[in-house]
């Protein structure tokens, strides 16, 4: 059904990378997941009134605020569509992660006050009655939740969509939550028609439980939307295929101080140097450049912009003075790693420039690896003058 629901009203369905689809995604799955919540919401509300379970109602309720996170992820879906404009250049896709951020807030807020409802009621548990009604009105409930579950789950894989993960997320919750109230009313139902007649209600422990469970998944759904916002290290798949399609274009000779901008999904920037050989003529460089800028948009749908390093790879004493720095770095360790270095000869001294890549969590500072290497090849020459940048990448 959603399959056939999804080709009428999104009929570009496979160009994901295209924002216009990516918001008829977010907007179908919004309209959906209103409908469907409220309709949840009215039938366990119904069943919790006619069983007097704290429990059901907390789930219906919670139920009624996913209705609202679908409100959220419509609305959110619909601005982060919007082209760009004067105040915001690069458009306005990191709403959805914004939206999928609220969506958690509003998880965890909900695992806060099931579990100080469900605690009350473990202090004073008051009786529940259980009919094959109230039953079917949650198992239907559960298998509603996993069908949502399961295609926003598929949306959100084939967009790429913290805010529609965060949303398959909380579907799956609620499954679970539900299947916990289930089997707690079918407990104190079965155990009511004993020999003793006094039920076990555990009514009140199944809603802390499944508090529990919420706040948890609500945390870490948290930390899964907040880190594309804070910036978050790229996919190592997407930048060992950058990597592959700079390096095989000849005559580029290496690449670095790659950095990938994250304006929202569909709109990434991507920065990057290519060192090419220093007797290349400017117009040569810039041609190869240009062309190569306009693979990496076309294969990974991504703005590019390259730097052009110069690399003179003949000069006799660039190479003595490159061979010294791997010495040089092997002696603070085989992790340290250079790249764009040349020398500039002058009257008085030659300049030494190059970066210098070292792990996170490097014990030496920054400082101290500069002054070691300054130190160094003045040891050599003292007519050296070293300038060097320092920057971190994960190991």
């Amino acid at each position: 059904m959603i399959r056939f629901l999804l080709k009428k009203f999104v009929p570009d369905c496979d160009r994901v990378e295209d924002p216009a689809v990516r918001e008829r995604y977010g907007i179908f799955s919004g309209s959906v997941g209103i409908i469907l919540n409220l309709s949840l919401f009215a039938g366990k509300l119904l069943a919790g009134l006619l069983s007097s379970s704290i429990s059901i109602i907390s789930d219906a309720f919670n139920n009624l605020s996913d209705a609202g996170s679908s409100i959220i992820t419509l609305i959110g879906f619909r601005i982060s569509g919007e082209k760009p404009d004067a105040d915001h250049p690069f458009g306005h896709g990191r709403v959805e992660y914004i939206t999928g951020l609220i969506v958690s807030i509003i998880i965890c807020m909900m695992g806060v006050e099931l579990g100080r409802e469900s605690f009350a009621k473990i202090l004073h548990p008051s009786p529940v009655s259980f009919s094959p009604l109230i039953g079917g009105i949650l198992a239907a409930s559960i298998a509603v939740k996993l069908y949502m579950y399961s295609y926003n789950r598929a949306f959100a894989k084939k967009l790429g969509s913290v805010a529609l993960s965060s949303t398959a997320s909380d579907s799956r919750n609620d499954s679970i939550a539900t299947t916990a109230v289930l089997a707690a009313q079918l407990v104190y139902y079965f155990t009511s028609r004993s020999a003793s007649g006094s039920g076990i209600n555990l009514d009140g422990i199944s809603g802390l439980a499944v508090a529990a469970f919420i706040l948890y998944s609500g945390i870490t759904s948290v930390i899964d939307t907040i880190n594309p916002l804070l910036g978050q290290e790229p996919d190592p798949e997407l930048v060992s295929g950058i990597n592959a399609v700079v390096t095989g274009t000849h005559p580029i000779l290496g690449m670095h101080d790659l950095v990938i901008h994250d304006y929202g999904p569909g709109r990434r920037m991507v920065s990057l140097h290519a060192e090419v050989p220093s007797d290349m003529t400017l117009v040569a460089a810039h041609e190869l450049i240009d062309g190569l800028e306009q693979r990496l948009n076309a294969q990974f749908h991504m703005e590019t912009v390259i730097h052009i390093d110069p690399v003179d790879r003949d000069d006799r004493l660039t190479q003595q003075l490159r061979e010294k720095l791997i010495e040089f770095l092997d002696y603070l360790s085989p992790d340290f790693l250079f790249h764009d270095f040349r020398i500039v000869k002058g009257e008085s001294h030659t300049r030494i420039l190059f970066d210098v890549n070292v792990p996170f969590g490097t014990r030496m500072t920054d400082e101290e690896i500069v002054r070691y290497l300054r130190d160094r090849f003045h040891q050599l020459d003292a007519a050296y003058r070293v300038i060097v940048s320092v920057d971190h990448y994960k190991k």
